[in-house]
Formats: C-alpha cells, structure tokens, sequence
C-alpha cells in the first residue's frame, strides 16, 4: 500500500529550531503545476527530505519565477517553518477556495504559464542568492522543451532526496492534470513505499513521461519493497503498447536491483513485450527490477500496460500503468486558398490558411504581404484547429502580393514554417478607372454604358448583370461622390475624346456650379442647361401616364431613357457644356396635376415641384377678362360670378406661395410682384381658367 504525508497548515512556533547545512540540503522543489481547467489553481510544492526542521524566519530563502525565458523575474522570500519530511505549499489568492485549504505562503508571482522556470536560491533572490533548486532551464523558453509543462503538473520522482541545481529529465514526472488531479500537501518517497509483508501486496509500478516525437526513451519497471524473506528470484509479465505510435527497441537491467539476472523476451506480437527474468540471488529493496527500450514515432498520448505479471510464481494484483506524452517537433506548414481568382480594387478576397497539424489557440497566426502591397501584420481569424481567415480588401494596385507567416505555433510550440507550401501568393489587376467595358481603352462606349446603369438599365446582361461587382461599379464611378450618375459618364466622354487626362483632376477643369431650370411652354417641359452641366440624371413619378417621351434638343447629347408605367428615369450627359440657358430637353405633358422631378444635376441633388396645369395652353373665356395688363399694384377681374380662387405661378411654372388667395370684389393684389411675366390660374364654379400677364 502506498501513504500520504500532508503538509500541516499551522505549525506551531514553539517547533522553531535551528537550521543545520545538512538540514537545508535536503530541501527541494516537489511539484510544479499549470492546471488545464483553473490558471488560478496554480501552486509550488516544496518537500523538506531532511531530518530537522527549516526556519526560513532565520535561513533565508526565495522562490524566484523567471517568464518566458527572459529578463522578467519574480521574487518571493519565504516565512514560516518547514518541518521535517514535510510539504510547504506555495498558492495565490484563490488557493483555498479551490483546495479547500490556506498555503503555507500566499503570493502573487504563481503565474507561470507552463513555459516559465522555478528557481529555489538562499542567502538572496535570484540577483544575490545562491542557486539551491530548480525547475527548468534559466534563459531558456520552456516551449517545446522536455520541461514544459503547460496545463499539466510536474512531480518529482519518489527517490529524489536532495536538491539540484541542473533540471534532469529523470527526475520528474509530467503529465497533463486538471485542480482534481493536483494534490498539494503530498509528496510520495521511496520509504514510504510499504514493506510488502505478504505476497499478496506485490506492486508493479510504470511512471509516466513526456518525450517528443523520433525520441529514444526509457521505461522503467519498478517494484515495492523488496525482502530477503521473499526471496524473489524470478519474474514475469507482459507489456502492451500502440506499435504504430511506440517501437520498441529493447531491455536493460543495469543499475536495477535485478542486474545480474537474465531476461528474455518475446516480440513475435506486435505492440507486445512478454519478458522473463530469473536469477540465482534475490531481488531485495524497491525500485527498478527493468529498464525497456522505446523510440516514439507519432505525436499521440500513449499508454504502455503492464498485464500477467508474477514474481516467482505470485500473481501482482496492484499495478500502475503508464501515459507517454509524445509531442510534435516538426513545424507546421500551411497550403493558402484564395475565394476568387480575379482580383481588383474594391473586391473582398478571403484566404484560407490550411495547417497541417492543430494550431495553438494561444498564438495568433499572423500573415505578411508583400510586393504590389505591404501588410506586416494581418492576423487571421481561427475557423478551427486547423483552419484560419482572412477577409481582405483589394485596394488601388497592380501586380502580384506574396505572402508569408511571421507568427503561428502549434500545440507543442513549434514555430510555423514562414513560406506557404501552396498558394503563397495572388495577384491583383491594376484598376483603371473610366474602362467600364474592360477592354483596355476608354471610349464613348463606356461612357453609354455608365449612363443606362445610370438610370437603371442593364447594359451588360450577359457580362455582369445588375448590379455590377464592386469592381466594375468603381470604375464607372469616376468622381468617386456617390453613386454612378450621368455625371460620371459624361467626365468619361470627356477623357475619351481628349478633354481631360486624368479623373483625379477633372474637378479642377471646371469650377462653375451648373444648374438646370425647368419652364413650361405649351405643353411641354422644357430643361434648360446653366454653367457647365456635363450631366444630368432626373426621376419622377409618372402616375396616369401624364409625361410623353422626352427629347433631346441638341445633337450631341448623349442619352438614356427607362421610361415603363412604374418608372421614369432620364440621364443625359455631354462632353462640352452648351451655352447659358440653352434648352436642351423637353418632355411632353398631357395631363393637369402636381409632378415632382428628383434630379442629380453633375453631382448635387435638387428637386423641382410642377403644376402643370400652368403649362397648358392659356384657356379663353370670353367672359372673364383680367386689367390693366401690365398691372403695377393691382389686377381687376371682370366677368366672375360667384366664389372665385387665385393662384399665380412664375414663368417657370414654380407657384408662388404668397399668391394663393381668394378674389374679393374683382381685384387681386400684385403689389408683392417684381416686373416679369406671370401666370394666373381661377378656379370659379364654372371651371378652371388660365390667364398671362405682367408686372412692371
């Protein structure tokens, strides 16, 4: 049977005695743990091996903690008294919340994060003191290294009595643990190893490890205590392992309490060794009887079995198996896949890193581009294990990005091979503004292109159908302001006959605000152009079929209509802007009512509201006649008979707000009214009637 020594938590001072150099020999690091599931369960375990007490009260001590094999230390003297062969725990403020106990020593620098080296000195910290115990190596990053002991515990061997100030592998035992799995308080010696006083509490014991992958390890056999009055002079039993992960290569029993003795074994079966030994002298003590040969092969967790195990001829009841850590050691490498093969300026490319083992969630995977752009540091988003992300806007460039890792680990600490194995680069077309149609040259034909998408047709169904890719939409959208307008194609119309060189600095070829007036004239709409209109994109309701089909008024006006019952939409566009006030559009009207048209005229948005009953041809009544004309304060009305309501629009049919009123006693007032012409509309019970007249 095996026994627990627990460390007493109060130890009472009256035990105070003095420290002898024998006494403090015997003190050394018993167990070092990063727990999985709970970082705060974190604790250091010291053992006192010796025979007398330690007063660290009057023999000065620290436990140091060096981070990530650097210059960062952390430093913490220890209080408190030590008894012989006992624990003395080392926890943080959580400690007795998760144990269910107060450490001998509360503090803050148990942040070790399974990379991180423990060092034990005396007489100082780590600048002053002498080196007494440690864990790990100093200025070494314990990733990777046979030390690490991320979300695992780090036990020290049961026959390890005194310190040492180089870490030795043989040592200790490692192997990943949870808080259940942590005992502080605990630590097993060879003497307590119990003398077996009858054959039936025989104990084969195998003790876990951590090696890294193509390694040649050890595996050691070991009994309880052993007597003459056993006399065991034979054993038997078998070991089982996973053969493809573990190759066994054979068996010593040197320095064993077995040496001297013959053993055989049997291989025949895979992932089995059957082993028998005898000799003429009895094996007498506790630990070693054999020591079996491995090499590991695969990154895997493996478990090596001990089964049909007999001294002499008793079967051993109690036996401990073992777990082999096998950690990777060869870099991870990476294959990169591109969502597009096409790529240009305003295009969203994603790209996909493939890892040929599980990255560490802990490390981020950092790409780097360079060539046609530069990007030092692009972290990727982790899909799994496995897999990583990277959303990426193509910006303005041309020509060919490669890429490279400059950060990833996997889980054992291998850096990540900075060169892509598959698809270590993309390449990006240059973006050339104005070339809607793509062929190279920017033409006219671009220009109408730009402008039927403009007003909402599909000028290239069976290319790229509406709506366009980014790509392509950017291109069109010259003056970058917006959405693509009339506008737009007419700077392009411009650039293909010669009238600008270059799209970024077309805004400073003209400075004239253009503006668009709108008058009604028999029955027509009619658009006039106002400083340097290049183009011109205008939508209106067109409810009742009230509007006919527009028409351009001069030659080389470039147009578009996407005219249906539900829609009305108009651009034009010219590379020369026409003289002050030339009408260039007309649309028909046929019906009275209000009409509202939304117009983007070059880049700003207006809007103009219609009646266009002003705009009908003037309605006679030769019984109603309006006086003097021109008028100056007032305007008479003749011939009214009963209720009669007034409304007066401007020339450019725009009714003036001031003027809707009722007609009192046959007259208006027009005092309000600069000189110009106007239109007076009456509304009397026996319909409506449409006058002109002017103001001077």
């Amino acid at each position: 049977m095996m026994k627990k020594k627990i460390t007493q938590v109060c130890i009472s001072a009256m035990l105070i005695i003095s420290i002898s150099a024998q006494a403090q020999d015997n003190l050394f690091i018993s167990e070092v743990t990063d727990p999985a599931d709970e970082y705060s369960g974190r604790f250091i375990e010291l053992y006192n091996a010796g025979s007398e007490a330690i007063d660290f009260n009057t023999s000065t001590f620290y436990l140091s903690r060096q981070s990530n094999g650097g210059t960062s230390w952390g430093d913490v003297q220890l209080t408190g008294v030590i008894a012989a062969e006992e624990t003395f725990v080392i926890g943080g403020s959580a400690f007795e919340s998760i144990y269910g106990f107060v450490p001998d020593l509360e503090t803050g620098i148990l942040i070790g994060n399974g990379n991180d080296a423990y060092c034990l000195y005396r007489d100082g910290d780590h600048i002053g003191g002498i080196l007494h115990d440690i864990y790990g190596v100093i200025d070494v990053d314990g990733i990777g290294e046979l030390w690490e002991y991320t979300d695992s515990r780090a036990l020290r061997s049961y026959n390890v009595s005194v310190p040492n100030t180089t870490w030795t592998n043989t040592e200790w035992e490692i192997g990943l643990a949870d808080v259940a799995d942590c005992d502080p308080g605990t630590h097993i010696v060879s003497s307590e190893i119990d003398t077996i006083p009858s054959s039936e509490n025989y104990s084969l014991i195998i003790l876990n490890d951590t090696v890294n992958k193509n390694q040649a390890f050890e595996v050691h056999i070991m009994v309880n205590e052993l007597t003459a009055e056993d006399n065991i002079i034979s054993y038997q039993f078998d070991i089982d392992f996973d053969s493809l992960v573990l190759e066994y290569t054979g068996h010593s029993v040197t320095g064993t309490l077995a040496e001297g003795g013959t053993v055989i074994t049997n291989i025949d079966v895979a992932g089995t060794v059957s082993v028998a030994y005898m000799n003429s002298t009895a094996i007498t003590g506790n630990g070693d009887i054999l020591i079996l040969q491995f090499n590991s092969m695969e990154p895997d967790t493996a478990e090596i079995f001990i089964s049909n195990a007999y001294l002499n001829e008793t079967p051993v009841l109690e036996l401990t198996n073992s777990t082999v850590i096998i950690r990777e050691t060869d870099p991870p490498t990476a294959v990169i896949t591109y969502s597009d093969t096409v790529n240009r300026y305003a295009d969203t490319l994603i790209i996909t890193a493939s890892f040929s083992e599980p990255m560490s969630a802990d490390d981020p995977v950092i790409l780097t581009f360079n060539g046609a752009v530069n990007l030092a540091s692009a972290e990727m988003t982790r899909l799994n294990d496995t897999v990583y992300y990277y959303i990426y806007p193509i910006p303005k460039a041309d020509g060919n990005v490669i890429l490279s890792f400059s950060n990833g680990t996997d889980l054992s600490g291998n850096e990540l091979v900075s060169i892509p194995i598959g698809g270590n680069s993309f390449n990006i077309i240059a973006f050339n503004p104005g070339d809607v149609n793509d062929d190279g040259m920017i033409q006219a034909f671009d220009a109408a292109l730009t402008l039927q998408y403009s007003v909402g047709i599909d000028p290239l169904p069976d290319i790229d159908s509406l709506p366009w890719e980014p790509w392509r939409d950017s291109t069109a959208n010259v003056d970058g302001t917006g959405g693509i307008t009339a506008y737009d194609a007419g700077i392009i119309l411009q650039y293909s006959i010669g009238i600008i060189s270059d799209f970024t600095a077309q805004a400073k070829k003209y400075t004239t605000l253009p503006e668009v007036t709108v008058t009604l004239e028999d029955n027509n709409i009619v658009f006039r152009s106002h400083g340097e209109l290049l183009g011109l994109n205008v939508s209106a309701a067109n409810e009742q079929n009230i509007l006919g089909t527009p028409k351009i008024l001069i030659e080389d006006y470039l147009s578009a209509f996407n005219i249906s019952s539900t829609t009305y939409n108009i651009g034009v566009c010219t590379a020369t802007p026409p003289p002050d006030g030339t009408a260039f559009m007309k649309i028909p009207f046929y019906k009275t009512g209000s009409m509202t048209f939304n117009m983007i005229v070059n880049t700003k948005e207006s809007n103009i509201n219609l009646d266009l009953a002003v705009g009908m041809s003037e309605q006679r009544n030769e019984h109603i006649s309006i006086y003097p004309n021109p008028a100056t304060d007032k305007l008479n009305i003749s011939g009214l008979s009963g209720h009669t309501h007034a409304m007066i629009f401007n020339i450019h049919g725009q009714q003036l707000s001031v003027a809707n009123t009722e007609v009192i006693n046959g007259e208006i007032n027009v005092s309000f009214l600069s000189s110009g012409i106007y239109i007076i509309m009456l509304e009397t019970n026996a319909g409506v009637f449409v006058k002109k007249f002017s103001v001077r």
